[in-house]
């Protein structure tokens, strides 16, 4: 399908292409229709690539050729239908959309409609969203239908039939069903389009300083996160590498030294390997950091698994009184100990491996195993332990655990061998980003990073999630040290009083309404914020002039009072010399945390965690 504006589009492109014998940039795309940013023009060309009018090959900015024509066809608008409300039917066409063949098969009669409402958002449906529907008068029970019911009113809706009665049911947990006894079908949903060129080019301002642009096309809503090394150990807030990958295509290129200032266990890295990036990584928790290298260091697959059959048959042969016991406080509350000998042998058999990236790599899956066999609740980030009749019933299989994990992260590594471009470095850097770390000045091509969402202790614990593994694999000279290492990150210490000179409208409103209740987690919020803005300024002393600085982040929510932190970035980095071009909004969807948590630790004092991120791009003046 291709709205007028991509028609425009790929039309530039080929009369471009004829002209230059090359394709036009991302840029010049831009400047050509006066979009918002270059992703916008990055958002017409997939599309276009979506749609099978262009070919793009991987690492090549301007690589772009279009293809022989399609068979197309012109579908009539016929107006809007609800998905929420019944509204009046309407079928006056008031424009029409282009559309190959192959998209909706050669049988039937066409049309299109906007949708208006949410209520199908778990079919993948949204407001603003173009739905194509084939005409017909009857359909199977849960086909998605415009449905026309009551004094001509029609509904986008699930259509199921029950006891002599239609259910029109929505795909949206919070509404409910519509009931009838007569309902008139008039076509049978075939293919959704997302439709957010309106969204894109213009945004909504609401009178703010800055613009926020809801964007459904970044949500990656079904799709595989944990392919190559990305799942080979669970870690809190990871982004998923979907937008990574987008965000350097977008902003960067093939041979470009990028950097990732908050890199977490690394998934930024292991997406810039793939498509042939130099990745410098920068974090503050070791366990972090020990993740980041075994998911971005490629390894014989062949040699990997022979090492690990290897490991298998000696664990086995492993005598209780030939382990060393770990000595690390509280060790018996978190494991039983049966457990811990069990993992003391793996270990053991584990340090035999001579190596040390082969090593370094089964240690992830022990680090796994650690997680899933201790006394702790497995779907928490912070450290909650089971308790009464579950914890007694306890019982878990270490071995089993090890070799499922093993053998998953082996298979990923397979994968990620494969296709890892070789001649590309990542260099990964225990540091403080708020500080010098070696980096050379106007060094790097595009800096890509998701900075915590807020003060450690309180959002999200990387130290507790991480601790009892730590304790483990000796990512301490003291295994002790790794239950102080969220006082250590980004907002992890609370500043003595208010005084700041933080250069931010939208900070100084949020701390003044979270002062009236509680001035110690206003220290906590200000902390954070200082702390980032530090990051801000040597981001912007690595960044070479022109290029992008990228930050996926959540807008926060302390005592009810909703921060945004993403304003606020574009508030600090302007007055440290950015230019904010763009601010995205994509949707979490398959979020792992719960819909509400108690940050504070409050019994019953809920608050609802974040569903939604910001996308953050920032250009170096």
């Amino acid at each position: 399908m291709l709205t007028k504006k991509q028609k425009d589009v790929l039309d530039f492109i080929k009369i471009y292409k004829t002209k230059k014998g090359y394709a036009p940039s991302l840029e010049e795309i831009k400047q050509k229709f006066k979009l918002a940013s270059v992703s916008t023009s990055h958002y017409y060309i997939t599309k276009l690539q979506e749609a099978g009018f262009l070919n793009k090959e991987h690492n090549q900015p301007r690589a772009v050729s279009t293809i022989e024509a399609k068979q197309t066809i012109e579908i009539p608008i016929l107006g809007v239908i609800a998905a929420g409300q019944p509204i009046e039917a309407i079928e006056i066409p008031d424009e029409t959309i282009t559309i190959t063949k192959d998209e909706i098969g050669k049988q039937g009669k066409h049309y299109a409609l906007r949708v208006q409402g949410n209520s199908m958002i778990n079919e993948g449906i949204f407001d603003g969203d173009i739905v194509v529907i084939r005409k017909q008068e009857v359909a199977e029970n849960g086909q998605t239908v415009v449905a026309v019911i009551d004094d001509n009113e029609a509904t986008l809706k699930k259509l199921y039939r029950e006891n002599g009665k239609f259910r029109l049911q929505p795909a949206n947990p919070t509404l409910f069903p519509i009931y009838r006894d007569e309902v008139e079908v008039r076509g049978i949903v075939v293919k959704i389009i997302r439709n957010l060129e309106t969204q894109l080019d213009q945004g909504q301002s609401r009178g703010e300083k800055y613009v926020r642009k809801i964007d459904y096309s970044w949500d990656y809503r079904g799709e595989k996160t944990k392919s190559y090394t990305h799942g080979i150990h669970t870690y809190p807030a990871m982004f998923i590498p979907q937008v990574g990958r987008r965000l350097l295509e977008t902003y960067s290129k093939k041979g470009d030294t990028i950097c990732d200032i908050f890199c977490g266990s690394g998934t930024a890295l292991v997406e810039s390997r793939l498509i042939g990036r130099n990745a410098y990584g920068i974090d503050l928790n070791p366990f972090a950091i020990f993740l980041a290298h075994a998911k971005t260091t490629p390894i014989n697959p062949q040699k990997l698994t022979k090492e690990y059959l290897s490991l298998i048959y000696r664990v086995e042969k492993i005598k209780d009184d030939e382990i060393k016991r770990p000595d690390f406080k509280n060790i018996d509350f978190w494991f039983k100990d049966k457990v811990i000998i069990k993992l003391a042998k793996l270990k053991k058999a584990i340090l035999e491996i001579k190596d040390r990236s082969i090593q370094n790599f089964i240690i992830v899956a022990f680090s796994e195993t650690v997680r899933y066999s201790s006394n702790t609740k497995t779907g928490e980030f912070k450290l909650v332990r089971i308790k009464g009749e579950k914890l007694e019933k306890h019982d878990p299989d270490v071995i089993r655990i090890f070799r499922k994990n093993a053998e998953k992260n082996i298979a990923g590594m397979t994968e990620f061998f494969k296709d890892a471009d070789k001649n590309t470095w990542t260099k990964i850097i225990y540091g403080d980003s708020s500080k010098d770390n070696g980096i050379k000045p106007n060094s790097v091509d595009c800096i890509i990073t998701s900075p915590p969402y807020g003060d450690s202790r309180t959002t999200v614990a990387y130290g507790q999630f991480s601790r009892l593994s730590a304790q483990w694999i000796d990512v301490f000279d003291n295994p002790n040290n790794a239950s102080g290492v969220d006082n250590e990150l980004l907002g992890g210490r609370a500043t003595k009083n208010l005084t700041h000179a933080l250069p931010s409208d939208y900070l100084k409103e949020s701390l003044e309404k979270i002062i009236k209740q509680d001035e110690a987690r206003a220290r906590d919020v200000l902390s954070f914020y200082i702390g980032l803005n530090d990051c801000l300024k040597q981001a912007y002393k690595i960044l070479k002039s022109k290029k992008y600085f990228c930050l996926v982040v959540g807008n926060r929510l302390v005592k009810q009072v909703r921060i945004s932190t993403d304003f606020i970035i574009a508030e600090l980095a302007e007055k440290i010399g950015f230019t904010c071009e763009d601010i995205i909004v994509r949707n979490i969807p398959g979020k792992r945390m719960p819909i509400k948590n108690s940050p504070t630790n409050i019994v019953g004092a809920l608050e609802e965690t974040m569903n939604k991120e910001s996308i953050i791009v920032l250009r170096k003046n």
